[in-house]
């Protein structure tokens, strides 16, 4: 059984060949600026996992997965202790969400932002607080009307 394809049809193949490798390739530029290892911001740990095909670069979708530990002594953690210093990273991550906005990029947010009367920047100096900039705090922008 031959088969013979249209010049019409043989050129749409082409086209949706071609389109489907640009939007892989896309996708898997995309994922590479995405960090592999897990990312720990206070007491929750940010992982990102491939849902398609993993070759050096994930082809398909990134699934980011968050866990939260480490509860134990969470209120009142004795300063210096890593609970401490989990806190204090909860604390000003949770404030770099209410401050950063659209028009807000990098650590600006740190000059700001004060936790037991120090500013984020002032305690970013400790090596043992890792804090995010602000392309990487989830915002949105609200437009309420009453």
């Amino acid at each position: 059984m031959n088969v013979e394809l249209s010049e019409g049809l043989k050129k749409n193949l082409f086209f949706i060949g071609i389109s489907i490798l640009i939007v892989v390739t896309a996708v898997g530029a995309k994922n590479t600026t995405v960090p592999d290892e897990p990312v720990k911001v206070g007491y929750t740990e940010v992982r990102t996992e491939c849902v398609g095909i993993e070759a050096g670069v994930c082809l398909g979708l990134e699934k980011r997965t968050h866990t939260t530990y480490n509860y134990d002594n969470y209120e009142n953690p004795e300063p210096g202790t890593e609970n401490y210093y989990r806190k204090v990273e909860s604390e000003l991550m949770l404030r770099a969400y209410r401050t950063c906005d659209s028009s807000m990029s990098g650590m600006e947010w740190t000059e700001e932002v004060e936790y037991q009367n120090q500013t984020a920047a002032e305690w970013a100096e400790n090596d043992n607080i890792n804090v995010l900039p602000c392309q990487k705090t989830f915002y949105r922008s609200l437009n309420a009307k009453s």
